[in-house]
């Protein structure tokens, strides 16, 4: 046996600037890889199938092992006990097996067989250690190209939120992990108990457009929305700018694709407590593996259960609470390297206090005073997915794939509103609204993907074609009627707020909604050489929306949208990482509701055009920097007469450009730095608009962002098993309206976190969130309606893993 090992030296070949460039990239990343394998490291494998031992192996250490278990299944390794560097352990384990391995950095490729009729492994393998579980830089993301194809090769800004990004900076939410991405704009509203992901990208909403989950979209109806919980998810990508091509009906911003934990060869055990501030009080699980020898069998269960209040309460007392329980069982079934077919489940139950108000003085200052009640204020959620990811190889160049998905979402949510217009301020009596609403929904997404590698002439291709489809039906009653006054200098909670309903109130909204969606696309990677890449996809789509209004003398419609959408991208890669790229690419989303002449809308459109850089020439650095112009049109704005009087409805006739220069930085450094930053600079402009805003910042867009997160890692000494974080987020000033009348001030804040390995198996950790407790207000979207910002949150775990 033998090894054939490819580490990095100076190519003397290279062009001056090649060379300037490289080594500039490799002064930052100094001893990344090759250091890391040279490490002694403590072993403890005994004899057991081969697979299993490479598993533990890539548990271990940092090697990042690449194997298929059905070709290693009778196969068994030596016992490998002791301190010693990574390679002396995967010789030893591979001694005697007839399997050798190629090694890249701190990747390992296995072989079968001898000389120059060695088999290589497939590429559908399992790794040893899942990328991003241990560092901050992704590699490749499906989100982006359906074809798992490396950063390099996607022509438009994509950020990865790796599972150890999560980890270190312990993310409650999909909101919090996305906080340090560029390009993003998160927490719009401040605190919001109802946990929705309120977020902007590349200065649109992209709060329900923008919700993927594995590939396939999270749909919405109204209030009702599936919630993501960050424990059980493995990655967060995010793609900005329009993707339809390869998605259907998105928004001009981009998808934000939630990747799930999924059935693993290697075992994992783990459970977790947590405590924290506002009486959290939390307990999760993550536990999985193989049931077999030959690794046909995997599966994974993922838990959480969580009691909590949230930072504000009201005058008497009482809390606004957080609770949540969630469980995800999911199963793997590879009956050989070109099968499996996982199944994926989840389950979630959420109660929490409906949406947060507070008194804001004329002057735009917030005050402590709650401004619905305890007594009715609620907000319900169940929901639970059902699904399952199939792929099945039928040769080195075929390959089909199938992911299917149905969930379902019951809400009830009951909410105080203050009514302003008839608000006293010499006696402080507000008049409130008491809105309640029962929403149901049931989705249904399949896609189908037949992926073809083929070679014509000297020009090779990655063709991906594909038809998906989804269907929803939403159940939706609105009822509205007069809550209690509440005085804001002398609030009384607990008053009896009379239940909104058929026969006691307003029916604001009864309405039964069924919307479809058909879809087929097809994308081809085209590699002229070693050095260009040409990217080009195109889809077509059809949408029919049928809304049946229930209240008595209103209107129903039929809605049927077709779209054209496109992608074409064109990328150079260098020999040493560096890869230049110019894109354009399409979006386009519905609009709902009909015209003053009964008609429907054409959809809303977008278009991006995007020229950048990436630069990655190993597995511990990504550079990115990108600049774009991105214009949507179509947007609802009011119509107008020839006198200039509004006429209550709308027309599709608005526009807003955004352009802006995005950078990011992410780079691991030997085995002790983790280093993120980023930086966002906005452009945008509502060009068209007939509601006086033309020319306006659209609200929630601030101009600058920057973040930065720093990690260290002791790995020896009296402080061995000690991690350290810190990390500071600025948003710039931004405009709370369209009409550019009430808005924020820029802020800064500053996060923390520290962990420490009291034993192999317990880990301890400490996070804090806004350290400094800025005080500052998110936005403010009228002179007596600002948001409150989040306050300092501190949380403490303790996590045994075996």
């Amino acid at each position: 046996m033998h090894s054939s090992r490819s580490l990095f030296k100076p190519d003397t070949s290279l062009a001056p600037l090649a060379r300037l460039v490289r080594a500039a990239a490799f002064g930052l990343a100094l001893g990344a890889s090759a250091p890391l394998l040279a490490e002694p490291v403590r072993i403890d494998l005994p004899a057991q199938p081969l697979a299993s031992a490479l598993t533990s192996l890539g548990a271990q250490t940092e090697l990042q092992i690449l194997f298929n278990p059905a070709q290693l299944s009778r196969l068994r390794s030596n016992a490998v006990v002791g301190e010693m560097e990574a390679v002396q352990a995967l010789d030893a384990l591979l001694e005697g097996t007839g399997v050798r391995y190629q090694l890249d950095g701190n990747r390992v490729s296995l072989f079968t067989g001898t000389g120059d009729s060695a088999l290589a492994l497939p590429a559908q393998v399992i790794e040893g250690r899942s990328e991003g579980q241990n560092s901050f830089v992704p590699r490749t993301s499906n989100s982006a190209s359906k074809t798992n194809a490396s950063l390099l090769e996607i022509p438009q800004s994509v950020s990865v939120i790796t599972r150890a990004q999560l980890d270190a900076q312990g993310a409650q939410t999909v909101t919090e992990a996305l906080r340090y991405v560029p390009g993003v704009k998160v927490e719009t509203y401040g605190l919001d108990p109802k946990g929705y992901d309120w977020l902007f990208i590349r200065g649109f909403n992209g709060q329900s457009t923008s919700d993927y989950l594995n590939g396939l979209r999270q749909q919405t109806n109204d209030y009702a929305m599936f919630r993501s919980e960050p424990y059980a998810l493995e990655r967060v990508d995010v793609l900005r700018g329009p993707a339809s091509t390869l998605f259907g009906q998105v928004d001009a911003g981009g998808v934000i694709n939630r990747v799930s934990k999924k059935p693993t060869a290697n075992q994992v055990n783990e459970v977790q407590l947590t405590a924290g501030s506002h009486d959290r009080r939390q307990g999760q699980f993550d536990v999985g593996g193989a049931l077999d020898e030959q690794n046909q069998f995997l599966y994974r269960v993922v838990g959480l259960y969580r009691e909590a209040n949230t930072q504000v309460e009201y005058d008497d007392g009482h809390e606004l609470e957080d609770d949540r329980q969630y469980i995800a069982p999911s199963f793997t079934w590879a009956p050989n390297e070109d099968t499996s077919l996982t199944l994926l489940t989840d389950f979630l139950r959420d109660r929490n206090g409906g949406s947060l108000f507070v008194y804001t003085k004329p002057n735009g200052h917030t005050t402590d005073t709650l401004l619905g009640d305890h007594s009715f204020n609620r907000f319900d959620q169940d929901q639970y997915n059902l699904g399952y990811e199939f792929r099945h190889r039928f040769n080195d160049a075929l390959e089909f794939r199938q992911n299917l998905r149905y969930g379902q979402v019951d809400l009830t949510f009951n909410n105080l509103l203050p009514n302003w217009a008839a608000f006293n301020p010499t006696t402080g009596n507000l008049v409130r609204i008491a809105d309640r609403r029962n929403q149901h929904m049931n989705t249904f997404a399949l896609d189908n993907q037949l992926q073809a590698d083929f070679i014509t002439g000297s020009i090779r291709h990655t063709l991906l074609s594909g038809v998906d489809y989804s269907w929803q039906d939403a159940d939706v009653t609105f009822y509205r009627n007069l809550g209690p006054t509440l005085n804001v200098f002398n609030p009384v909670y607990g008053q009896p707020v009379p239940k909104p309903g058929p026969t006691n109130g307003l029916t604001q909204a009864d309405y039964n909604q069924t919307i479809e969606q058909l879809g087929a696309y097809v994308q081809d990677q085209i590699h002229f050489d070693d050095h260009w890449l040409l990217t080009l996809g195109g889809r077509h789509d059809r949408v029919r929306n049928d809304f049946d209004n229930n209240i008595p003398n209103s209107r129903s419609t039929n809605q049927k949208d077709d779209a054209f959408t496109g992608r074409v991208g064109l990328t150079y890669l260098t020999n040493f990482g560096l890869a230049p790229y110019i894109s354009y690419a399409e979006s386009f989303s519905p609009n709902s509701g009909v015209s003053r002449l009964g008609n429907t809308f054409d959809p809303s459109e977008a278009n991006q055009w995007e020229v950048g850089v990436k630069y990655q020439p190993h597995d511990d650095l990504l550079l990115t920097l990108a600049a774009f112009d991105l214009i949507k049109t179509n947007i609802l704005t009011v119509e107008r007469d020839s006198n200039g009087v509004t006429t209550g409805f709308n027309v599709a006739e608005g526009k807003q450009r955004s352009r802006g220069i995005e950078a990011e930085a992410r780079l691991k450094l030997d085995e002790h730095w983790d280093i993120l930053g980023s930086y966002t600079y906005t452009k945008a402009q509502i060009t068209r608009s007939n509601d006086g805003n033309q020319g306006n910042r659209p609200a929630n867009v601030p101009e600058h962002m920057a973040s930065a997160w720093v990690n260290y890692n002791f790995t020896n000494g009296s402080l061995q098993g000690l991690t350290l974080g810190a990390g500071a987020r600025y948003v710039g000033s931004m405009y709370g309206n369209n009409a550019n009348t009430f808005g924020a001030d820029s802020y800064t804040l500053f996060d923390a976190s520290a962990s420490y390995k009291l034993t192999p198996q317990v880990t301890l950790a400490v996070y804090a969130q806004n350290l400094l407790n800025e005080d500052y207000i998110a936005t403010c979207d009228a002179a007596t309606s600002c948001y409150v910002g989040l306050e300092r949150n501190l949380m403490t775990s303790v996590k045994y893993s075996w």
